[in-house]
């Protein structure tokens, strides 16, 4: 679900209308309801979940602004595929961006070499 969009909402909605609740407890979940939600509001599940996004896409959680950058996340997604590692940020700043809350590994190693 945290891959949807405005229309997932609906079909929570008629998930929820069939008595999907608790889906995280194994005993409660009903994968056939899920499927038929999503038919019942003319959505493939399959788009929501399969397939490969393009690094441009909006995605639906674009508009939390964490301090990270999007450009960042594409480069570790990039080197993760490579099989590369990122160093540990009291190792190595990797300019993700989060030095913007003024706080943290970042700014108190910035600050250390400033000392």
């Amino acid at each position: 679900m945290s891959r949807g969009d405005r229309r997932t909402g609906d079909v929570i909605y008629s998930a929820w209308k069939m008595g999907q609740t608790f889906d995280a407890w194994q005993e409660h979940m009903n994968f056939d309801n899920w499927k038929k939600a999503y038919a019942e509001n003319g959505l493939d599940m399959s788009f929501y979940n399969e397939r490969k996004r393009n690094y441009d896409e909006i995605l639906p959680w674009d508009v939390v602004d964490i301090c990270v950058t999007k450009e960042f996340l594409q480069r570790e997604d990039e080197k993760a595929t490579r099989g590369e590692l990122t160093p540990n940020c009291r190792e190595k700043c990797s300019h993700c961006g989060a030095v913007k809350y003024r706080g943290g590994l970042c700014v108190d190693k910035i600050q250390d070499k400033i000392r």
